[in-house]
């Protein structure tokens, strides 16, 4: 028997003496005496069977801080068949549609650079119908994320796609989504998804005008946060059936604005169809650096002092900062097709290339077939699917927090593994569980 993996011993002068488990989402008061001979067995210098009494040794083994030495190895083999059996059993085609990789927008942070501006012809249209019809024996329903670029410059070849999905598609839409800058949103675009029944539209805002207008600026110079703001209005209303999501990615320059943006928008969309919410700035393409990372991403410290202040703020609840098992491995992320770990998911580029990640799109060598060929290129698939996640990476497999941790995005792995870039994707540290629960604690003041 031995100490689990998954045991995190702290001192905390708000808590005091602590031990989490992060399997078993445990978390105990123990004493100084008591910490420091958790302390002794962690580290090997005794046994724990030689020195705690039976009942205390049998009810430390029951919560699964004392364990065999199989036992957590078995337990991150069942994680990683569940997070297989999800992976490869879907019930729903998901196809990511790129109908341009033209946008209007000009990101800092953006990971598509200097690509194609042209739009998805009829003939590479037909050939997504074809695909589609191949593949529909073994589905019950399509599911659909537009993206790009920007989709909505091509607004027509949009509907030119739907119609031709509508009429000779073998599969019907069970869901679908757009992520879009917002900028484009017309009345017509407006009623037309609403009669397309569009699931989910994904809308960028990065901040208050001044800081939006650094971060999503239109390739001519011209603000773009006003007109944003005021197509999200007449959204809310000509499609109110579809959850509009506001997204606002956080990084270096804009996290201590998001307080304020978050309760004006809050505000200012009461009682509508939106989700409010933020994520972080990836910088995750293959062809990226360490320096440019740097420069826009927050570290693991930041994110989690970030979360603790939306806590304190009451943007969140202090109680959702106590950690949860990671949900990935069961669910998709942002309401979008999770491809790179799908197994029966793609990205349709304009000209029919696929790939496993939208952040791939546009790079040659980075796709893994066309619509007319199928899947050529396996070692981009199993590249994702098996040898980039979380349970392939030594360092994440030694982690007391694998449990509650997502393990990042696949593609900085896959830069670290063919171009030496370095990377960290961990999304919370001692220090950052230590404040959490420090946070969480203060519900019960």
């Amino acid at each position: 028997m031995k100490w689990s993996n998954y045991n995190i011993l702290f001192y905390s002068d708000k808590l005091g003496y602590r031990l989490f488990n992060s399997r078993m989402l445990s978390f105990s008061k123990i004493s100084k005496e008591t910490f420091e001979l958790f302390s002794k067995i962690r580290d090997n210098k005794i046994i724990a069977e030689e020195v705690l009494n039976r009942s205390d040794y049998d009810k430390l083994v029951k919560t699964k801080v004392i364990v065999t030495d199989h036992e957590d190895n078995n337990y991150l083999n069942t994680l990683k068949y569940r997070k297989t059996i999800q992976s490869y059993n879907t019930k729903s085609l998901g196809i990511i549609l790129c109908p341009t990789l033209s946008c209007n927008f000009a990101c800092p942070y953006c990971y598509e650079h200097n690509l194609p501006n042209n739009t998805m012809r009829e003939p590479v249209q037909d050939e997504l119908i074809k695909f589609i019809n191949k593949k529909s024996e073994d589905f019950q329903d399509l599911t659909l994320n537009w993206h790009g670029g920007e989709p909505l410059i091509a607004f027509e070849t949009i509907k030119q796609i739907y119609m031709k999905i509508e009429n000779n598609s073998k599969l019907h839409i069970g869901h679908s989504s757009m992520v879009s800058n917002g900028y484009l949103l017309s009345q017509s675009v407006c009623n037309f998804f609403h009669e397309k029944k569009l699931d989910y539209l994904q809308i960028t805002i990065d901040g208050s005008k001044d800081i939006h207008n650094k971060t999503r600026k239109l390739k001519n110079g011209q603000s773009s946060f006003e007109r944003i703001i005021e197509n999200i209005d007449m959204a809310t209303d000509l499609m109110p059936n579809c959850c509009i999501g506001i997204r606002t990615n956080i990084g270096k320059s804009n996290r201590e604005d998001y307080i304020q943006l978050y309760f004006e928008l809050s505000k200012r969309w009461a009682g509508k169809n939106c989700n409010i919410y933020h994520t972080y700035v990836l910088d995750n393409s293959v062809n990226t650096c360490e320096k440019r990372r740097i420069s826009l991403e927050l570290t693991t410290e930041e994110k989690n002092n970030f979360e603790v202040m939306l806590a304190q703020n009451g943007i969140k609840t202090k109680k959702s900062l106590y950690p949860k098992m990671d949900c990935s491995l069961y669910t998709c992320m942002d309401c979008s097709l999770y491809t790179c770990m799908d197994d029966n998911a793609y990205v349709v580029d304009p000209n029919g290339f696929l790939y496993k990640c939208w952040a791939d799109v546009g790079i040659m060598d980075r796709s893994i077939g066309t619509l007319e060929s199928g899947i050529t290129n396996y070692n981009i698939v199993s590249q994702f699917m098996i040898a980039t996640d979380k349970f392939s990476d030594e360092k994440c497999l030694k982690c007391c927090y694998l449990p509650v941790c997502d393990g990042g995005c696949n593609l900085y792995r896959v830069g670290n593994i063919e171009k030496g870039i370095p990377y960290n994707v961990c999304n919370i540290n001692d220090e950052g569980l230590i404040k959490y629960l420090e946070t969480y604690m203060e519900t019960y003041e």
